[in-house]
C-alpha cells in the first residue's frame, strides 16, 4: 500500500517537474516573440487601414495606387470592411503604442482560444496547460507576435462559431472570422451543404454590415468598394507564397511553364474546387462539433495559401490527439503538429534563396499536410460511422 502511494507521490511529482520545465520555455519562447514584435516593427499590423479609414481615406484605393501619400511599409489591407471598423479604435493609438496593444492581445487571445479548445474538446486542466506551452514554443506563434498578424484573431472567432450554444452567436462569430476569408471556403460550404442557412445568413451579416459601415466614412462607389480588398489581394506583391499548401505548390509549379496570371488563376481554382470537394465529403458524415473542426483547420490550411503564422491553427489538431486513446494515434498526430510547429519552418526558412530548392521543399510540405489531413480524415469518418459515435447536434 505505501508502496503505491510513494510510486503516486513521486510520478506527481515528475509530472509537475515536467510541466514546470515546459511552461518555462513557453514562456521564454513568448517573450522572444514579444522582443521581435518591438524590434522588427509588426509589419503586417492593420493599424494602417483602420487609421485611414478612420481619417476617411479608403486604404484600398491607397494600396492599389502604391500609397503615393501614406504608409507604404506597413502590410496591404487585404481583409474584409469589417476588421478595419473593429480595429479603429487600434488607429486612434501611434503606431508604436498599438503594436504593443496588439501583442497584448494576440497573447490574450491565445490563452482564451485554448480555455475555448479545451472546453470544446473537454481536456482536463493538464492537457489544456500542454498545449498551450506547446503552442507559446511554436514557431508560427512567434512569427504571429513577430509580424502583428490576425491569426489568433481568427482562431478565436472561428473555434466561437463551433462552441456557441445559439445558431444567433455562432453565425456572427463566422461572420467576424469571414474577414480573413482565407479560411472561408471549406467552412462555408459545409454549412451550406448540410443546410444551416440561418446560420449562414447570420454569418453574412457581418460582411455587409461592415461595408456599410466602412462606406459611411470613405463614401467610395459601394460596388466598388465591395471588390477592392480581393483587388488588393489578387495584387503579385501582396500575399506571400504559402508554407505548405496545394496553391502555392499548384502556382510554383506552373508558372515556369505559363503566364504567372494563368498559373495563379488555376492555383485559386484548384484550391476552390478541392475545398468545395471535401467540404461535400464531410458533409456525408455525422460529425461532433470537435471532429469537424479539427478537420475543417486542417482542410483550410492545406486548400488555400497560408504562411507559416497560420499554423497556431494546429493547436486545434494538438487538443484533437490529445483526446486519443489509442497512444500510436495520439502520437503520429502530435508528431505531425510538432513538425509543423518547429522542424518545419526552420528548413523553409533555409531554403528561400534557391528556387528549386525552395519547390521541393514546398512539395515535402505540402505532402506532408496532405498526409495529416488523409489520417485525420480517415480516422475521423471511420470513428463516424460506428454505432457509438455521438451525432451531431443542430447549432
Amino acid at each position: 500500500m505505501w508502496g503505491l502511494m510513494r510510486d503516486a507521490e513521486k510520478s506527481n511529482l515528475i509530472r509537475r517537474a515536467g510541466l514546470a520545465l515546459l511552461s518555462f520555455a513557453a514562456l521564454v519562447s513568448m517573450l522572444i516573440g514579444v522582443r521581435h514584435a518591438i524590434q522588427y516593427g509588426s509589419h503586417d499590423l492593420q493599424w494602417m487601414g483602420a487609421r485611414l479609414v478612420g481619417q476617411h481615406i479608403d486604404p484600398w484605393q491607397e494600396a492599389l495606387a502604391h500609397f503615393p501619400n501614406h504608409y507604404p511599409h506597413f502590410s496591404p489591407p487585404n481583409y474584409l470592411h469589417p476588421l478595419y471598423l473593429i480595429l479603429l479604435p487600434l488607429g486612434l493609438f501611434t503606431f508604436q503604442s498599438a503594436e504593443v496593444l496588439w501583442v497584448i492581445v494576440s497573447v490574450c487571445l491565445s490563452i482564451v482560444c485554448v480555455l475555448m479548445l479545451q472546453r470544446l474538446f473537454e481536456l482536463t486542466r493538464t492537457q489544456a496547460t500542454v498545449a498551450l506551452c506547446l503552442l507559446w514554443m511554436s514557431s508560427p506563434f512567434r512569427v504571429v507576435l513577430e509580424v502583428g498578424q490576425m491569426s489568433l484573431f481568427e482562431l478565436f472567432f472561428l473555434t466561437g462559431a463551433y462552441l456557441a450554444v445559439s445558431t444567433a452567436i455562432g453565425g456572427l462569430a463566422l461572420g467576424v472570422s469571414l474577414v480573413k476569408y482565407s479560411f472561408s471556403p471549406v467552412a462555408v460550404m459545409l454549412f451550406l451543404f448540410r443546410g444551416r442557412i440561418r446560420f449562414l445568413l447570420y454569418a453574412v451579416a457581418v460582411p455587409l454590415a461592415g461595408l456599410v459601415g466602412v462606406w459611411l466614412f470613405v463614401k467610395t462607389p459601394l460596388l466598388k468598394l465591395a471588390l477592392e480588398p480581393f483587388a488588393v489581394s489578387a495584387s503579385p506583391t501582396s500575399v506571400s507564397p504559402g508554407f505548405a499548401d496545394l496553391m502555392t505548390l499548384a502556382e510554383h509549379s506552373l508558372k515556369s511553364h505559363v503566364a504567372l496570371a494563368s498559373a495563379r488563376q488555376f492555383a485559386y481554382g484548384l484550391g476552390l474546387i478541392g475545398s468545395i470537394a471535401y467540404a461535400f465529403l464531410l458533409s456525408r458524415f455525422r460529425l461532433s462539433r470537435s471532429a469537424e473542426f479539427t478537420l475543417i483547420s486542417v482542410a483550410s490550411l492545406f486548400f488555400v495559401k497560408h504562411l507559416v503564422y497560420d499554423y497556431v491553427f494546429l493547436v486545434v489538431v494538438l487538443c484533437f490527439a490529445l483526446t486519443q486513446k489509442n497512444l500510436k494515434t495520439k502520437g503520429i498526430l502530435i508528431g505531425a503538429v510538432l513538425a509543423f510547429w518547429f522542424f518545419l519552418p526552420l528548413l523553409d526558412r533555409s531554403s528561400m534563396s534557391n528556387a528549386s530548392v525552395y519547390l521541393a521543399r514546398l512539395a515535402v510540405n505540402c505532402c506532408l499536410l496532405a498526409l495529416l489531413l488523409a489520417f485525420t480524415t480517415y480516422l475521423i469518418t471511420k470513428s463516424a460511422r460506428t454505432p457509438s459515435t455521438t451525432a451531431e447536434t443542430d447549432r
